[in-house]
């Protein structure tokens, strides 16, 4: 028979006053043999249930420690301590957003079992206050804490943000939404968020962080707002679009578009956001950036209609190329330079494609690929496969027997020089393809400024 662990039971002690307790909370609190509370400043204290019961807090720590993860480390630590010399019932607010909580589940050994009784929160409160005040919107809810907020992407979902504890936070709260939501948007406030029967008072966004009074139980609700009535969208809304055009009621251009006639834009879309990447205009770069998208998104679409793939396959099948091809990252490979990283990269996608010939691997290269671009990859999937370096001097020698006098000008010869061009733009690093096209797009400024022939004779 194994030895019976000691145990922490974490308890809700409810968002404010305690009216909110659980009855299993109130049962757990007075049988057990040792409480702890993360703190005193909380109306439950007021309840019946801690009449005549010992119980200590964890207020002390706030006075020791300024960093708060250092406080919640310190927190688990203690509480771990304590456990190993006997059962403890340990009470907070709200157990699934409390750090302290996350800390020890996350620090706790395993001679030590922890067991968590949820209640009441928060978030909980809102949207009770929510539904009485008529909205519908409160259909599956997003809960978010506020310090929480800098890590995630906001999608357009209804959603309670809870513990906006003063300004400052209501600011990166109210930065964070206008990322898709109009300054003007209502959303509802909530400044005790934990009384019984909180009241929300509906605001715009913009004046969120203008608001008399924030603390612990400060929090919002904000509802979705369909992407018709915006102007800032999501990948899910573009997703969501495209969809809608595909579909029976949607655009007859859409719903006939197939693989095949759209390879076309796909190739003009791509052409138009390489060249916006080569100016100076975020906006430009963006906008084309869209288009790009936009093919992905329905070609995504119409593997969808054809069930032979979704864009979560697209977006799957990217993501783990990635994850498998930066094991300098993601695993136990070691790249300290770009030139290091190319290594790993093309090691792993050897891994991934066997031992290939280099007729297997040119084979694979897009036939639209521009020419001298497609020759750079040629040359240098020819060198890889036989692992063999580039040889910049036979391709010097080659452009100046094709430069010298006594060499004919042939198209075979002209083919010859411009080969031996790419292999050495490719054994130095550079793109000869984006090379001419920039000395291309000087010459044609420049020609804005020249005389025309006419003015010269003159």
């Amino acid at each position: 028979m194994q030895n019976r662990k000691n145990e922490i039971v974490v308890v809700s002690l409810g968002p404010d006053d305690g009216s909110l307790m659980t009855l299993g909370a109130c049962e757990i609190i007075r049988k057990a043999g040792r409480v702890i509370l993360r703190t005193k400043q909380h109306g439950a204290l007021q309840l019946p249930v801690f009449d005549g019961i010992s119980f200590e807090t964890l207020d002390s720590l706030y006075d020791e420690y300024e960093d708060f993860d250092e406080l919640c480390d310190a927190a688990a630590e203690y509480l771990i301590r304590q456990a190993l010399q006997g059962d403890l019932c340990y009470a907070v607010s709200d157990p699934v957003s409390d750090a302290t909580v996350k800390k020890l589940i996350r620090s706790v050994p395993d001679t030590i079992q922890v067991r968590v009784l949820g209640g009441v929160s928060l978030s909980e409160n809102v949207l009770a206050a929510v539904t009485a005040q008529g909205r519908t919107e409160q259909d599956n809810v997003h809960v978010y804490y506020a310090m929480t907020l800098g890590s995630r992407r906001v999608q357009m979902e209804p959603q309670v943000i809870c513990e906006i504890n003063d300004q400052i936070l209501a600011s990166d709260v109210k930065l964070w939404l206008s990322d898709l939501y109009e300054d003007d948007t209502e959303v509802v406030f909530f400044e005790n968020a934990g009384a019984e029967s909180p009241e929300g008072r509906r605001i715009s966004l913009f004046e969120l962080d203008r608001q008399p009074r924030y603390d612990h139980r400060t929090a919002v609700f904000v509802p979705e707002v369909d992407v018709l009535n915006r102007s800032r969208a999501s990948y899910e809304d573009l997703v969501k679009i495209i969809a809608m055009l595909r579909s029976p009621d949607g655009c007859p251009w859409d719903r006939a578009q197939t693989y095949r006639t759209l390879r076309r834009y796909m190739i003009e879309e791509a052409c138009e956001a390489a060249d916006a990447m080569g100016t100076e205009n975020p906006e430009k770069i963006a906008d084309e950036l869209g288009d790009v998208l936009l093919q992905v998104v329905l070609n995504a679409q119409i593997g969808a209609d054809h069930r032979e793939f979704t864009d979560r396959d697209v977006t799957s099948a990217i993501t783990g190329k990635m994850i498998r091809r930066h094991e300098h990252v993601f695993g136990a490979a070691q790249a300290n330079t770009p030139e290091a990283v190319t290594d790993v990269w093309e090691s792993v996608k050897k891994q991934e494609h066997g031992e290939q010939s280099a007729y297997e691997r040119i084979k694979e290269l897009p036939e639209l690929l521009p020419t001298l671009l497609k020759t750079q990859k040629m040359l240098k999937r020819e060198s890889q496969s036989m692992g063999q370096k580039l040889d910049t001097d036979a391709a010097r020698k080659q452009i100046f027997s094709v430069l010298s006098a006594d060499t004919p000008l042939t198209e075979k010869n002209l083919a010859r020089c411009l080969e031996s061009l790419c292999l050495m733009a490719e054994a130095g690093g550079l793109d000869a393809e984006s090379s001419l096209r920039e000395h291309l797009s000087v010459r044609t400024e420049q020609l804005k400024t020249d005389p025309s022939p006419k003015e010269k004779a003159i």
